[in-house]
């Protein structure tokens, strides 16, 4: 007769229990990151498509009615973040978007990582990766059209009025020739760190709506924009106070400033990254 005893026991096998688990294993966190590429990688690729389309016929339209005039440094720049903004927007909104469907959000759920290894896997892809690969399709996209505006622009404006250095390609967070109109580096993390915010704001609403999570987060935010624009109406805050660190001489400010931008520029964005995990939390505990 054989014992049960004679069969040595397997290791008691727990499972991770990624509600409760804020541990973190590099092994389970690139398996996570492979299997978050494998299954997401085609919509990736089709959102940095529609992008790059979007941009070009943008650029199309503005070249022709300006005449290239519109390509200036400044004027990349201003392509540069509007286009991170509302592009990233999206991709933040739809990071999470299987979790609307039950039957995909149970999939997602039951993956054996930790929520903190799936708050930092969604932290590198929307913060960094996103960003990286939208710089390298801008740039890919902008260098070309940089030649077509100096084309344009030589045909069209007085060759003693055209200054080949106000087409410079804007590189993000890469020091550009002096002109008045460009901006700073500082100004450009000031950016980057308003752009951060804005996709935790529309992560955190991906999960907190359980319908129309992408609609309800923007309309929340108009909300929330205009009531802010009015508030600043009535109280009329000095730009300087308010964009202080972004501007020069910001360490000769007082305290009561410097406590101010580490609300609006570094508590802010935490906050709302922080309320990303707790709602991602809070889903794994439902």
């Amino acid at each position: 007769m054989s014992n049960a005893n004679n069969h040595p026991s397997a290791p008691a096998s727990t499972p991770l229990s990624s509600a409760g688990s804020a541990s973190f294993s590099w092994h389970r966190f690139t398996l996570l990151a492979r299997a978050h590429w494998a299954e997401h990688m085609r919509q990736y690729l089709g959102h940095l498509l529609v992008t790059g389309i979007l941009y070009c016929v943008l650029l199309v339209f503005s070249l022709s009615v300006s005449r290239g005039e519109v390509f200036v440094t400044g004027g990349q720049s201003a392509f540069y973040f509007w286009g991170l903004y509302l592009t990233g927007f999206v991709f933040a909104g739809r990071y999470f978007d299987g979790m609307a469907r039950r039957e995909s959000a149970l999939l997602v759920l039951m993956r054996p990582a930790s929520v903190l290894e799936k708050w930092l896997l969604c932290v590198g892809v929307v913060v960094v990766g996103y960003p990286v690969a939208y710089t390298l399709l801008f740039l890919a996209i902008s260098w070309p059209a940089q030649g077509v505006a100096l084309a344009m622009r030589a045909a069209w404006a007085d060759p003693a009025n055209l200054d080949l250095q106000d087409y410079a390609l804007f590189v993000p967070l890469l020091l550009q020739p002096l002109r008045e109109a460009l901006l700073s580096i500082p100004q450009q993390w000031g950016f980057f760190i308003a752009a951060w915010a804005l996709q935790g704001a529309a992560v955190t609403g991906s999960l907190y709506f359980r319908k129309a999570a992408m609609l309800k987060t923007l309309v929340l935010g108009v909300v929330l924009f205009i009531a802010t624009v009015m508030v600043a109406v009535l109280s009329r805050p000095r730009d300087e106070v308010l964009f202080a660190w972004w501007r020069d001489g910001a360490a000769t400010l007082g305290p009561e400033t410097h406590a101010l931008n580490a609300a609006l520029w570094l508590a802010l964005p935490m906050l709302l990254w922080w309320q990303t995990y707790q709602h991602l939390h809070e889903k794994e505990l439902t």
